[in-house]
């Protein structure tokens, strides 16, 4: 089984025993600095056993491009279609003076 080093999310670092266990803390918002809570010290790292493997999973695109009969690349856009309707009255006004 191989160990990797893994990096604490930004904002957290890890609180480490000399057993090895650990957990996240939050990082105080005046930054990182080591240090220890009872018998456990701060670390942005630890090193972990990896027990097996796993598959990437696939990721989507959200960019479509295609190409034209001459191989040079095009893109098509749709925009949604907005209406807009306008009312008007008629207002017919007798002949005939003020």
């Amino acid at each position: 089984m191989a160990t990797k080093h893994v990096k604490a999310p930004v904002g957290y670092h890890f609180m480490v025993k000399s057993d090895g266990s650990f957990y996240l803390m939050k990082t105080a918002s005046t930054g990182y600095e080591v240090h220890t809570s009872g018998e456990h010290t701060s670390q942005l790292s630890v090193a972990m056993e990896v027990k097996g493997t796993h598959q990437s999973a696939s990721t989507t695109s959200t960019t479509a491009a295609a190409t034209s009969s001459s191989g040079r690349t095009t893109a098509t856009r749709t925009a949604p279609r907005r209406t807009t309707t306008t009312s008007t009255s008629s207002r017919t006004t007798s002949g005939g003076g003020y």
